[in-house]
C-alpha cells in the first residue's frame, strides 16, 4: 500500500479525474455496520479445545529449540515441525503446506550449522497479494532446569539445546492461533481476494532468523505482502503480579504516526470493535516491548505492514523458563485473540487493494477547502475518506463518498488535519487506509 502524496499547486488536467463532489448514498447496511455474516459465522468456529490441544502437543516434544534434535521422532524441533506440518495438511486440500527451509551457518546465537525450517500453509486467493498470520514455534529456556524436569531421551542428541524448553505461551500460543485460523478459513468455502499465509517461524529466539530470511526472500521475489499479523505471547491472561486481564490485547506498531504498520494496527482495532466488541484492542505506539523484539520487525524492515499482537499482562517469570507450560494458558482468552485476528484478516482479505499512489491534495475554495484525489483500486465500488486532527493518533472522522476519485471537504484546512482514503469492495469490506503524506523537500 503506497503512501499518497500531498501537493499544493495547480489542478491537474480535468480529463484525468471523475469529478463527483457530493457524497454518494450509503447503499447497504454493511457500509454502516461493517458486519459480514460470513465472518460472524467463522468466529463461532474458533475452538478453545483445539487451541489448547495444539499447545499441549507442541510442548509434548520437550523442546523446540532451533538447534535441538531434528531426527528424533518424539523429542526436539524436528518432531515438532513435522507434527505442525502434518496437522495443517490435514485441515483442507485447499491448503498448500510446506517447509520454508534454509541452511544457516553459525553466527550470533546460532552456534552450529542449522537446518532451519519455517512451517508454511498457503490458502490461494484470487490475487497474488498476501496476508500473513504468524507465530514462532521455536522455544528456549535460559534458566531454571532441575532434575524434576522431563529429560531428553537417551537416544537423542546430547547438545545443551536439547534440554527441556516447553515454550507453551512463548510462542506455541501464537502458532496454535495461526493453525486454528488456517483450519477455520481453509474449511470455510469462501474465496478470498487475497492469498492467505499461515506460518510458524523458527529461529526467533536466536535473533528473528527465520522471519528475517523469509521476509528477505519475499522482498527479493517481489511478492506483494499487504499485512502481517504476528502473534507472540498471546495466550495468558494473568500477569506475574497477579493482575488478571482477559479482555484486552496489545498491538505494537512502529512509527512514524502514519506508517504502514500503524495503518494495520488501526484496521485491526476497527474490525475488532465490530466483530469482537467485548474484547478491547490497545494500540501501543512502539515497534515492540521496550528493548525486546519479534518476528514482525523483519517485515517492517523490508517495507511491509506488520504488527505484533501480545497479551496485556505478561508473566515474565514464566518466559524463557521451564515454567512456561500449558497450564499457564487461558484458552478462552486465546480464543478471543484468535477471533480478533480472524476478523481483521478475513475482512482485509475480502477487500480490494488499497488505493494506489494519489495524484495530490490541494487547497480549494480560496484555501479553505481540502480537495483529495486518488487512483482507483481494482474491484472497488466506492471509497471512504478518513481524517483526524494533526495532533491525533487515530482516525476521528470518516465519510463514504461513493465511486469517485476526487472529493472536496468544505471548510477543512489541509494544514490542520491528516487525511486518508480506503477502497470499499462490493460486500462493504475496506482496504487499509492510504495516507496523504508530505513529500520530502
Amino acid at each position: 500500500m503506497p503512501h499518497l502524496t500531498i501537493l499544493r499547486g495547480a489542478l491537474l488536467p480535468l480529463a484525468l479525474f471523475l469529478f463527483v463532489l457530493t457524497p454518494a448514498p450509503v447503499e447497504s447496511q454493511l457500509f454502516q455496520s461493517g458486519i459480514d455474516p460470513r465472518i460472524e459465522a467463522l468466529l463461532e468456529e474458533v475452538d478453545e479445545e483445539r487451541l489448547l490441544h495444539n499447545i499441549e502437543m507442541m510442548a509434548s516434544f520437550g523442546t523446540r529449540n532451533t538447534m535441538s534434535d531434528t531426527e528424533h521422532p518424539d523429542w526436539g524441533i524436528g518432531a515438532a515441525r513435522e507434527w505442525i506440518r502434518q496437522e495443517m495438511e490435514s485441515y483442507s486440500p485447499r491448503l498448500q503446506v510446506s517447509f520454508d527451509a534454509y541452511d544457516v551457518e553459525p553466527a550470533g546465537r546460532i552456534r552450529y550449522e542449522t537446518d532451519l525450517r519455517n512451517v508454511k500453509a498457503v490458502l490461494p486467493g484470487r490475487s497474488e497479494r498476501r496476508i500473513y498470520v504468524s507465530g514462532h514455534y521455536d522455544s528456549v529456556v535460559l534458566r531454571g532446569w532441575t532434575d524434576d524436569n522431563p529429560q531428553p531421551p537417551a537416544d537423542s542428541d546430547d547438545r545443551a539445546e536439547n534440554r527441556f524448553a516447553p515454550g507453551a505461551n512463548d510462542d506455541a500460543s501464537g502458532v496454535s492461533l495461526a493453525m486454528e485460523l488456517a483450519r477455520v478459513l481453509s474449511q470455510s468455502g469462501i474465496e478470498f481476494d487475497a492469498t492467505l499465509v499461515f506460518i510458524g517461524f523458527a529461529g526467533e529466539e536466536q535473533g528473528l532468523v527465520g522471519a528475517r530470511l523469509h521476509a528477505q526472500r519475499m522482498a527479493a521475489e517481489g511478492v506483494p505482502i499487504t499485512a502481517v499479523f504476528n502473534n507472540d505471547i498471546i495466550g495468558n491472561s494473568m500477569g506475574g503480579n497477579g493482575i488478571v486481564d482477559g479482555r484486552t490485547t496489545r498491538i505494537f506498531s512502529e512509527g512514524p504516526e502514519d506508517s504502514l504498520s500503524r495503518q494495520l494496527a488501526r484496521y485491526i482495532r476497527r474490525t475488532a470493535a465490530w466483530y469482537v466488541p467485548g474484547h478491547k484492542v490497545r494500540l501501543i505506539a512502539r515497534e515492540d516491548r521496550f528493548g525486546r523484539g519479534g518476528d514482525h520487525t523483519p517485515f517492517n524492515r523490508e517495507g511491509f505492514a506488520a504488527v505484533r499482537m501480545t497479551e496485556s499482562r505478561e508473566y515474565y517469570d514464566r518466559q524463557h523458563t521451564v515454567r512456561d507450560t500449558p497450564d499457564g494458558i487461558d484458552p478462552g482468552y486465546l480464543a478471543r485473540n484468535a477471533r480478533v485476528n480472524l476478523a481483521g484478516m478475513a475482512s482485509l482479505a475480502l477487500a480490494p487493494a488499497a488505493p494506489g499512489v494519489a495524484f495530490n491534495m490541494l487547497r480549494r475554495g480560496g484555501g479553505y477547502d481540502a480537495q483529495l484525489q486518488w487512483r482507483p483500486s481494482e474491484g472497488a465500488v466506492g471509497y471512504r475518506i478518513f481524517w483526524r486532527e494533526a495532533w491525533g493518533m487515530d482516525w476521528e472522522h470518516e465519510l463514504y463518498v461513493g465511486d469517485v476519485t476526487e472529493y472536496i471537504l468544505r471548510d477543512i484546512s489541509i494544514d490542520d488535519y491528516h487525511f486518508g482514503v480506503a477502497a470499499v469492495g462490493p460486500d462493504g469490506h475496506e482496504s487499509l487506509v492510504s495516507v496523504y503524506v508530505r513529500p520530502p523537500r
